[in-house]
């Protein structure tokens, strides 16, 4: 069950916007630390709607996970917003991806869809980790 496999680790993403006059799809990387049942994490993505920001935007992410459900709101580090964007969300059986809902609760049309996978190296390290506990069991 989902519930069992912590989410901490290195993951990459996309959020869609459910109005394509909004915005294209964009992907970014997000590190995540689950403790207990709080989430907390960093997203890394590119500037795709404020002017006066870098290229780049920073971002925290705390929030809660109970069972397959996770919510949190994405707080950008680079500027100073009343409104930031929640996220609810289920994570799959096996933990490696995360799908759902994003909005920000001031603007109803600005909302979407978001995807969360497992990177390549944190999906290694999964592997290596069951093989370990696979042998320490037999």
């Amino acid at each position: 069950m989902a519930g069992s496999e912590s989410l901490s680790g290195s993951w990459t993403g996309r959020f869609d916007y459910d109005n394509i006059a909004l915005g294209t799809p964009v992907s970014f990387d997000a590190v995540l630390i689950e403790t207990g049942s709080t989430l907390r994490g960093e997203v890394v993505e590119p500037n795709t709607f404020r002017a006066e920001a870098t290229d780049t935007l920073l971002a925290v992410l705390t929030g809660t996970r109970k069972g397959s459900t996770v919510q949190f709101i994405k707080t950008y580090t680079d500027f100073e917003d009343s409104d930031h964007p929640h996220y609810d969300g289920q994570v799959n059986e096996t933990a490696t991806r995360i799908t759902g809902r994003w909005h920000f609760p001031s603007m109803p049309g600005v909302k979407g869809t978001f995807l969360l996978a497992r990177t390549a190296q944190a999906a290694v390290r999964k592997t290596v980790k069951a093989a370990v506990e696979l042998t320490i069991d037999v």
